[in-house]
């Protein structure tokens, strides 16, 4: 196989700039550094990598409904921890 690209720098290593402020120097992008990072960071980074899946409120092909209430957040929310398929009847 010919390999017609060369890995740059963006391709192995994440360079964030929201992150920039709690890491100086770039991290591995497919396996896990030597160093740890602040929390801060790792969640700037990961909430970064998630936004490029796309917004759903921005695909017009969709007829669903991303907005709701925020009474139907809440309630969603404080029952994200409840196992409903173990609950007996």
């Amino acid at each position: 196989m010919v390999l017609s690209k060369t890995a740059s720098e963006s391709d192995v290593s994440i360079h964030s700039t929201f992150a920039s402020r709690y890491v100086r120097n770039s991290l591995p992008r497919f396996e896990m550094p030597e160093n740890s990072i602040p929390k801060e960071a790792a969640y700037q980074i990961i909430n970064d990598e998630l936004m490029l899946d796309g917004n759903p409120r921005l695909n017009l092909a969709s007829f669903v409904t991303t907005w709701m209430e925020p009474e139907c957040d809440k309630l969603m929310m404080e029952s994200i921890n409840k196992n409903y398929v173990d609950m007996d009847e």
